[in-house]
This record gives C-alpha cells, structure tokens and sequence, in this order.
C-alpha cells in the first residue's frame, strides 16, 4: 500500500522502552530501545518530497523522485545474526538498486556477546559483507560502500535495526588517512571486514551534505587508549578533524579558533553512562556549548569492548 505525501521524513527517538517502527502524518520513526543521556530525543535524518509510502514486510520506505530511505526491525530469532544481517541488507540493496547509499545506521543486539560461536558484531558483518558481495561483486563492492555506524542494543529482544538513506544524487565516498578502511581490516578482526567508508558527502545544489561515519580512538586499524578515556577522546576528535578534511569541511565548528563555515550535528554514543559527564565537558572545550546542547548523547556498546565512546556527525555546507 503506498501514500502520497507532500512532504515526510525518517527519524530517530531515542530511550524508548523497546525497538520498533512507527508510521504517522509525518513519515517514519524507529523508537531505539538505547538510554537517552542528553540532548535532543527525537532527530530528523532526511526529508522527502512527495514521497510515497511504501511497506515490504518488516521494511518501511520513503520513496521519491529523488531519494530512497527507510528502515526496518527484524527479529534474529533462531536463524541469528548473520542470517539476519543478509536477510536485511539483501532487501536494502533490492530497493535502492540504481541510487547510491549515502547513510546507514546499524543497531545490533548485544553487540559484544558471542552467539553461535562468534562475536555479535563478526556475525553481522558476515551479513552485511555477503549482501554487498552478491549485489556488486567483491571487486567492485569497496568503492560503492556508504558511511555506517554500528552500535549495540541492550534488550531482551534479539532484534537488528536498521536505517538507510539513498539516493540519486552525486556521492563523494571518504577515508581517513590515519585510520586503515574498515572493509581493509585484517582478518584478526574478524572473518569478513567491516563494509563501510569513513565518510560520504554529496551534492544537494545548494551546497553539499557531509555524513561522518562512527569514529572512535582507532590508528591503523589498532585500538589507542585501552582503559584511558582522556587518550580515547583526544584520539577520538583527532580523527574526526582528519576525516572533516578529507571531506572538505577544514575546522572545527563552534570554535572560533577555526574557520569553519558550515553547520553541524553530532550524536555521541558512551559505553559506560559514568563517562558522560567528563565526555560532554571534553567536547563542550572542542566546540562550543551551543552545540554541545544540540548534540545527541546516548548510552550504548561500541563495536570493539575497550572503546569507550564513538561520534558521527551530519555536516552542511
């Protein structure tokens, strides 16, 4: 069944009681089962113009002239996490073949407990890995991924949310020169590398959008700052200037030490809700208390168990 809309858009609220999608007058919502620290609850990630509705079992879309977003839930149950993850992907890629990813999020049952032998997160990066090889061949299938972040869900229910935003505007995918790309990861961190670009920026005409991937203290492809959450943060933000650079977008916004001349929002995911405070201070000092009040701080498990914090941002210019 499909609605037309002049305009709807996707979004997130945060610290709800369990995960689900929603539909209303509005557009979509995924109501996140992760506790909500600080800053807004609730957050618009895209905005579609006479867009239709469009629901294929447990995947909801927004379909336009232009772009392709949506989201699902999906129970892993007994055919767990891999599975899932494939399941899942298959049906993103089948929607948006022809249009370029730009933005996923990814939140994972128990990210760091193990399930039929491996990791949660290695199970759905099996998943996510296997889709993108089928659907654009291992060859070709490193330049066309998009940004991502993938962190944990903490619920009793084993189930895999997912956001995606698509479309058929020109994307600029990014690395950062100090981090290995993820989808280049030796196999010690797993048996299929994670399948995301550090960055993705495309052309909106009237300037250009920028989604910053989940970046946590990572060099190389090694953890810094095991058990050391002032070092983790530093090499946190260090990375972040790097990738805004590889993006185009040079400085840091809010600080008027830089010359940054586009706006920003951030989302801040902490492993320990202890942290928060010495966290929002450290960023409050990177950029400003105004966005600091703006920025999203959620408490949830990050891909690796010694990382204590991840950030993505969305950058217009």
């Amino acid at each position: 069944m499909s609605v037309a809309a002049s305009l709807e858009n996707i979004r997130i609220r945060f610290g709800e009681a369990e995960t689900a999608c929603l539909a209303d007058e509005t557009g979509l919502q995924l109501n996140l089962a992760s506790p909500h620290l600080s800053g807004p609850v609730s957050e618009v990630l895209f905005e579609c113009e006479d867009a239709q509705r469009v629901s294929r079992e447990s995947l909801h879309l927004l379909r336009s002239e232009k772009c392709t977003v949506g989201m699902a839930v999906l129970e892993c149950g007994s055919q767990g996490i891999e599975a899932a993850a494939k399941a899942l992907y298959d049906k993103v890629l089948e929607e948006t073949k022809g249009l370029n990813l730009y933005r996923l999020w990814n939140f994972v049952p128990r990210i760091n407990d193990e399930s039929q032998g491996q990791e949660n997160y290695r199970s759905f990066n099996a998943g996510r890995w296997s889709s993108f090889a089928e659907a654009h061949g291992e060859a070709e299938m490193n330049r066309l991924l998009p940004a991502a972040t993938a962190v944990g869900l903490q619920e009793d229910q084993d189930r895999l949310a997912v956001v995606f935003l698509a479309g058929n505007q020109a994307v600029q995918y990014c690395e950062n020169p100090r981090q290995t790309p993820a989808y280049q990861y030796p196999v010690e961190f797993g048996p299929c590398s994670p399948s995301f670009a550090r960055g993705a920026v495309i052309d909106v005409g009237s300037g250009r959008v920028g989604y910053l991937s989940g970046t946590s203290s990572i060099c190389g492809c090694e953890t810094v700052g095991e058990g050391d959450l002032e070092r983790q943060f530093s090499e946190t933000i260090e990375n972040i200037g790097e990738a805004l650079k590889q993006m185009g977008f040079d400085g840091w916004p809010g600080n008027t030490a830089n010359t940054a001349t586009y706006s920003s929002k951030f989302r801040i995911y902490i492993r320990d809700a202890a942290d928060f405070p010495e966290i929002r201070k450290r960023f409050s000092e990177v950029v400003g208390d105004e966005i600091v009040g703006q920025t999203v701080f959620i408490q949830a498990d990050i891909c690796r168990k010694p990382l204590k914090l991840e950030i993505e941002g969305v950058f217009r210019g």
